[in-house]
């Protein structure tokens, strides 16, 4: 492997903690839950929608082409595809699955009975639904538009990705739907099935190289982004070129096979438990969906006793503070607000007997988020009603809720509990509050081998979502006094704490409160964010009047940067920062807008009187921005996903490539 393609993939590992933290923190928001339009183009008689489901990470498709239309790689939950179809005067004739998919329970059956359509799934999938079998070459037409089948095996043996050919466009194919064999940034991971990964790696090194030969202009569309388990180090991107991958992924750069083996067979996330149940459930064919808005049934004490101890799991959806003022002893606290569907398969037995702890709400929207990943069958539900549970008998459980400046102070004196973060392995070693202990909420078993259950425990993430989630975890294994972080190291930046690690300045120990804190009374000064579009438009007009840093690896600086832009390493900024005037103005720039701001947070905490913007979207929304958006991107930034059947300003034409071959370092 040449030097070039280790930097590359060395730059894009480093980037995998703090993009994790984000991309799991940007699935609090309640659009997460729901899908989004992330994309949309038209053309003559077609269009082609996109459409991102935050909670899963996952992307699906709709093409219309006339009175036609086809859905490629859809949810469980079809509606949204039905509607939109009919909108534009349409039926769903089609189905496409690039593969029977792990992460995620697909709705082709419950698509294939409400319209009548057809599903196309490759041969070698064997699945074991009706269905059109597809070999390599194989075409679909929809309308005046045709999907290409190529075998492009690798995340599975019978992956597939579907090349898009519509009228009027510049590039043949215009679309590469490329399922989970390549991301943007990534290639699917070859770690999910009873096949050596190795073998697998090796035929999706193939595969990489075909996709290579697509035009550069192709659209690369597909069925993950950022925060998906079904490969590391995701792009937020939702789409991209074959031109603008063979550039920045850094996969596509690897010329050597065996080099490309051993790096796909290393740096993947956590499997959960759920997706090898979800993968033959989509091979043979889901169940169709009860649409019946029907609550699970109320149990009482001594049915949710039996329960409990015929292996039954209680999942609380509330949020962290009503968790942790009263919950029953022994729930695991998976709150709505974020990834329930991905974290509640992650840490639950798939086969268990679950019930649900919420308001009518909370319980009838976590009994449907939940059966996109294959829970059908919730045993019961709890009120959320701790008085009930007391007189039904249940034992009830009071969990501790520590701010960061009682922990700060403990820690000054020596009589901390014992602090756990719960994070990953990188997300850990980028940033960290001190010497403490690692112990990954996927590695739950380890707390009783590693820790003393008589002793006080305190957990801790980025938001307080997963150290919550630990608390729980732990008192199922008998730990007695566990705490959480309130806010997480959120919380523990805003406070302007002393922080460790990568993105913490090279050598430097953690100052004292004193050097760190604002002082009573003083406002928190928080990094600002500033659009690509507004950035473009001031380094236009008024060059020089910013400084900007970009923290990306040198190779993919030196590929394509902002203008008058300065390379830096994250851990040199304060030194940076120093040579400066106190009055220039400083934007940090990352790859796509993830970890710049915790280290903007991690370097205003030292330096309170120096404010520091942060580019939204990082080089890859700048890029996007001042490439393809033209003069109204320039004046106002992109466009936001927006909720499935709202209607979207959009392309007359598929995009054209930037004129500019170079690429946005991404």
């Amino acid at each position: 492997m040449n030097t070039g393609s280790h930097l590359a993939l060395a730059g894009a590992l480093a980037l995998t903690g703090l993009s994790a933290q984000d991309h799991e923190q940007a699935t609090h928001a309640d659009s997460a839950s729901t899908p989004q339009i992330a994309f949309e183009t038209k053309g003559d008689g077609w269009s082609l929608r996109q459409y991102q489901l935050g909670c899963l990470s996952h992307l699906s498709y709709l093409l219309v082409a006339g009175k036609e239309a086809a859905v490629v790689d859809p949810q469980r939950d079809v509606d949204h595809y039905l509607r939109d179809a009919a909108a534009q005067g349409a039926t769903v004739t089609w189905v496409l699955l690039t593969h029977p998919h792990a992460d995620f329970v697909a709705g082709h059956t419950e698509l294939a009975h409400r319209t009548g359509a057809k599903i196309a799934i490759s041969r070698a999938a064997n699945a074991g639904f009706a269905h059109q079998p597809l070999g390599d070459g194989d075409r679909v037409q929809v309308g005046t538009t045709s999907f290409e089948a190529w075998a492009t095996p690798g995340h599975t043996p019978n992956a597939m990705t579907f090349l898009l050919r519509v009228p009027g466009a510049a590039a043949d194919p215009a679309f590469a739907l490329t399922g989970d064999t390549l991301f943007i940034g990534s290639i699917g991971r070859p770690d999910l099935l009873d096949v050596p990964p190795a073998e697998l790696a090796a035929k999706s090194f193939a595969s990489v190289q075909r996709l290579k030969t697509l035009p550069d202009a192709t659209l690369v569309l597909p069925a993950h982004g950022a925060g998906s388990l079904c490969g590391a180090h995701l792009s937020p991107e939702t789409t991209s070129t074959i031109g603008a991958e063979k550039a920045t992924n850094p996969y596509l750069k690897i010329g050597s096979q065996a080099t490309f083996v051993a790096n796909v067979i290393s740096h993947q996330p956590v499997a959960p438990r759920y997706f090898g149940f979800n993968v033959e459930l989509n091979r043979k064919g889901p169940p169709l969906v009860e649409r019946a808005a029907t609550l699970p049934n109320p149990l009482d004490g001594a049915a949710v006793r039996t329960a409990l101890a015929d292996g039954g799991w209680i999942v609380d959806l509330r949020d962290q503070a009503a968790y942790a003022r009263s919950h029953v002893e022994g729930a695991i606290n998976v709150a709505l607000r974020g990834r329930l569907d991905t974290w509640t398969g992650i840490v639950v037995p798939f086969t268990a007997k679950l019930l649900l702890v919420g308001s009518d709400d909370e319980v009838r929207e976590g009994a449907f988020r939940l059966r996109r990943i294959g829970f059908d069958t919730i045993h019961g539900r709890l009120a959320a009603d701790p008085d009930a549970w007391r007189r039904d008998g249940l034992p009830v459980r009071t969990s501790r809720v520590v701010t960061p400046k009682e922990l700060h102070a403990a820690m000054q004196t020596g009589t901390e509990p014992m602090v756990v973060d719960v994070r990953s392995a990188d997300e850990f070693a980028d940033l960290r509050l001190g010497d403490v202990g690692n112990i990954p909420v996927t590695e739950s078993e380890r707390f009783a081998a590693v820790l003393a259950k008589d002793a006080p425990v305190l957990m801790v993430c980025n938001s307080a979502y997963r150290s919550s989630m630990a608390v729980g975890l732990a008192e199922r294994l008998g730990f007695r006094d566990v705490a959480s972080l309130d806010g997480g190291m959120d919380a523990w930046l805003a406070a302007g704490l002393p922080v460790v690690g990568r993105m913490a300045k090279a050598g430097a120990s953690p100052k004292s409160a004193a050097a760190t804190a604002p002082a009573a009374g003083d406002k928190l000064a928080l990094p600002e964010p500033i659009e690509p579009g507004a950035l473009a438009k001031v380094l236009l007009e008024q060059p020089g009047s910013y400084t900007v840093l970009d923290l990306r690896p040198q190779w993919q600086f030196a590929e394509w940067t902002l203008p008058g832009a300065r390379n830096v390493a994250a851990d040199g900024v304060l030194d940076v920062l120093a040579s400066l005037p106190a009055e220039q103005r400083v934007v940090l720039v990352d790859r796509d807008g993830t970890h710049a701001f915790a280290v903007a947070g991690a370097v205003m905490a030292r330096t309170p009187e120096r404010l520091l913007r942060v580019l939204l979207g990082g080089a890859i929304g700048y890029h996007r921005t001042t490439t393809f958006g033209g003069t109204a991107a320039m004046a106002g930034g992109a466009r936001a996903p927006v909720p499935a059947s709202t209607p979207v300003p959009v392309p007359t034409t598929p995009p054209a490539p930037a004129a500019k071959k170079r690429s946005a370092g991404c």
